[in-house]
């Protein structure tokens, strides 16, 4: 009898220390430190669900390592979490490769081209570092040469532009790649002590924002 109560005792113990261990891990993301309070905050769209984007740019050696962790991630995402994309516009080719994403979008072949954008650039050695060279490329997967180029240099990807300049300036994001959750908090690489922890601390906000009132 007295060997069951110390079995049952260390099995209690360990029950607990498991509990308080989760506890820990769930609470161990602080505000300031593992993430950030945008700026501006943006308000999100009145559609009952936690709003969740990905800062990110083509060129980027890191966007493109995180991507398959990132695919994985978002495929286990709730309905109620809608997820997006805003290519930055700093760096060498921020705006041009803005604006192939947002052409490759306004087209409805973006989900064909994403991952191959980023193939062509890292794999490849393609940087695709002109309106030319895009066209090429984008040719090359089935869309055609004229309607790119029109879409392309037309005023309503200018305009997605400034929306994404916008929403930078917002948080501010000063480096790719950056999560962002409900319009409120920011998260970095560096915030988060690497860019695949940004998805555990994005899992975290996420889960406080489903307890919030909406």
């Amino acid at each position: 009898m007295k060997m069951w109560r110390i079995a049952a005792g260390l099995a209690l113990l360990l029950i607990v220390g498991v509990v308080h261990a989760q506890g820990l891990m769930i609470s161990r993301y602080v505000e300031g430190e593992h993430y950030l309070a945008a700026k501006q905050p943006i308000a999100p769209p009145d559609d009952g669900k936690i709003h969740v984007t990905e800062f990110f740019l083509y060129s980027c050696p890191h966007c493109y390592h995180l991507e398959s962790d990132l695919n994985d991630w978002r495929a286990q995402l709730g309905d109620d979490v809608e997820f997006s994309r805003v290519p930055v516009l700093f760096s060498a080719g921020g705006e041009p490769y803005a604006r192939l994403y947002y052409t490759a979008e306004k087209l409805g072949v973006l989900e064909q081209v994403h991952d191959k954008i980023f193939a062509a650039i890292h794999e490849q050695g393609r940087r695709l570092p002109s309106e030319s060279a895009m066209r090429d490329f984008m040719v090359s997967q089935g869309v055609d040469g004229e309607r790119f180029t029109q879409v392309y240099e037309s005023d309503e990807i200018t305009q997605k532009l400034r929306e994404a300049a916008q929403a930078m300036q917002a948080y501010p994001v000063t480096a790719t790649p950056a999560i962002t959750v409900a319009g409120r908090y920011y998260i970095t690489g560096r915030t988060a002590g690497s860019n695949d922890r940004m998805l555990e601390v994005a899992d975290y906000l996420i889960a406080q924002q489903r307890k919030a009132p909406r």
